[in-house]
């Protein structure tokens, strides 16, 4: 452990945490300055000597009265950011816009998902409504990599509703090219 501790390694690129661009970078953005001072209001403030996050986490964790996904969905609801916000002037903010509300549409199709290993299962709950999103934002990688491990999973027992799949996703994202790689691999003699 000590070793371990005490020698120096590269931080972990962007890619390898999940942020393989600046849209996913950004897109994570919930509330711009204004809408955090309005959501924060008169509360008091979290300093060293009086840590009001430290001393409320457990209550509010653990004997909550809603449900994490209630309390962020609660929480998209209550707070906006606007691309002007954090991008520098001049910026257009037409692809963050849709990636924001991309995000909003996949976490509210997420409150109803039942977790199941039956990809046929999982697919008829989330094929239409991950498509929806990434027809509202193609750069929502969130909304597509789970799509295209389904079709490829999929195309082990059923090839024509992977390739069908697979060309919803190549259709939607055609920047993309592991679709088109998957259609290949199914096709190929």
């Amino acid at each position: 452990m000590r070793e371990r501790i005490g020698s120096p390694r590269p931080p972990p690129s962007a890619a390898q945490l999940g942020l393989g661009d600046e849209l996913a970078v950004l897109g994570s953005f919930i509330a711009g300055p204004s809408a955090l001072a309005a959501f924060a209001g008169d509360a008091p403030l979290n300093t060293d000597d009086l840590p009001v996050v430290a001393y409320l986490a457990p209550r509010i964790t653990y004997a909550a009265e809603s449900a994490p996904r209630d309390r962020l969905l609660a929480l998209l609801h209550a707070v906006h950011v606007q691309p002007a916000e954090i991008l520098a002037p001049g910026d257009d903010g037409a692809r963050l816009a849709a990636y924001w509300a991309a995000r909003d549409q996949f976490i509210e199709a997420g409150y109803a998902v039942h977790a199941t290993n039956d990809v046929v299962a999982m697919l008829e709950q989330v094929r239409e409504p991950l498509l929806a999103v990434l027809r509202v934002s193609p750069d929502f990688g969130p909304a597509y990599d789970p799509l295209l491990r389904m079709a490829n999973e999929l195309a082990r027992s059923n090839a024509a509703a992977a390739r069908e799949l697979l060309g919803d996703l190549a259709t939607i994202q055609p920047d993309r090219p592991e679709a088109l790689e998957a259609l290949r691999r199914i096709n190929a003699p």
